[in-house]
């Protein structure tokens, strides 16, 4: 495709985000991108807080400016799945590209110009079919209290990230996992769009539906995003149990996408048992405590790595607690997916 003919719409669902949204949507209004080539859908699920108002706030600022135009749609349902199906039924005719978003992310002023200019060199590339690119996601750049330094220096780091959305990486590479993606409208309308028997995650599983369709996922870092993440403890554990929860839904749909690292906690968790309750003359007494004294051992070292790095004491026990909790919640919450249907985060809809 001609990169002068394509359009980029970006869908934004909302609830609730009055702290953030004013950052993402100026965002996205200061963009390199031709504004006469951008539109932006914030369909919000009913926010009782300022959302609305900054919206309508932001969108006539816009319009007065002659710059992109913010559509403000009702999502009676609520929650994300609907939100981007509703947003696809009123893409402006001329879209070509579909930008994920959420009202808690912000970019630089360049990154829609860059990622459309990578995308093309990568579909021009590929001898694939190539669904849409993803970003990298940056720590926050937010003044933050000292459980959110926590929280960002974890997610920065490999046993927190894993291979999921925060995961660091350099270059372009072909991936399950992209976020932000910036999907071609072909091949989001190929697959029917978003489940939305799935009230979070729901990014996961279309990527999954595209992928077994013969379509190719990327992700660059050709820019990248900053996201707004979470503060305390109890919204942490929330985060990791509802990850895995909704991991386990996947899996029961898709069982080869399954990594073995996933399950490490659970397999560490066995194993001690198993060397504490089992009576093998072989093995020596105590011997249950090697897996619990590596593991610590690891988290320590990873919260010396964060410490020392960045400058930063608290990291040296914030760092390994944030990791503990999280491998935990998320363990759980890969259990709880097995039994209970699922329900929407009290946090957020996102």
């Amino acid at each position: 495709m001609d990169p002068s003919e394509a359009f980029v719409t970006t869908v934004i669902p909302t609830f609730e985000e009055a702290e953030f949204i004013d950052r993402c949507l100026t965002s996205l209004m200061e963009q390199t991108w031709p504004s006469d080539r951008h539109s932006i859908l914030v369909v919000d699920g009913g926010s009782k807080d300022a959302t609305r108002t900054i919206v309508e706030r932001l969108a006539k600022e816009s319009a007065d400016s002659g710059g992109v135009e913010i559509s403000l749609i009702d999502n009676p349902e609520r929650y994300v799945p609907q939100a981007r199906n509703l947003a696809m039924k009123q893409l402006p005719e001329q879209t070509t590209h579909v930008f994920e978003m959420i009202g808690h992310v912000w970019l630089p002023r360049d990154h829609i110009e860059k990622r459309m200019q990578g995308l093309e060199e990568i579909v021009s590339d590929s001898p694939g079919k190539v669904a849409g690119v993803g970003t990298l996601v940056c720590e926050s750049d937010e003044k933050l209290p000292m459980v959110g330094r926590w929280v960002e220096a974890t997610l920065q780091n490999p046993m927190g990230a894993g291979r999921g959305q925060f995961c660091q990486f350099s270059g372009r590479e072909r991936t399950m996992i992209s976020p932000f993606t910036i999907y071609r409208k072909e091949a989001l309308e190929s697959i029917e769009g978003y489940d939305e028997r799935f009230i979070t995650t729901q990014d996961s599983e279309l990527n999954m539906r595209l992928i077994d369709s013969g379509w190719e996922l990327w992700r660059s870092d050709d820019s990248s995003c900053r996201m707004a993440k979470r503060r305390d403890l109890l919204g942490w554990i929330r985060f990791g149990h509802r990850y895995g929860f909704w991991r386990t839904k996947h899996l029961r749909m898709r069982p080869s996408r399954a990594s073995p690292l996933e399950f490490l906690p659970w397999i560490g968790l066995l194993l001690t048992l198993g060397l504490l309750f089992i009576d093998v003359q072989a093995i020596p007494e105590n011997s249950w405590m090697v897996p619990v004294v590596l593991y610590i051992s690891v988290l320590l070292i990873h919260g010396l790595i964060e410490c020392v790095s960045r400058r930063q004491p608290s990291l040296l026990f914030g760092v390994p607690l944030m990791l503990f909790l999280l491998h935990t919640s998320f363990s759980i919450g890969l259990l709880d997916g097995m039994v209970r249907k699922g329900r929407a985060p009290r946090d957020r809809v996102n």
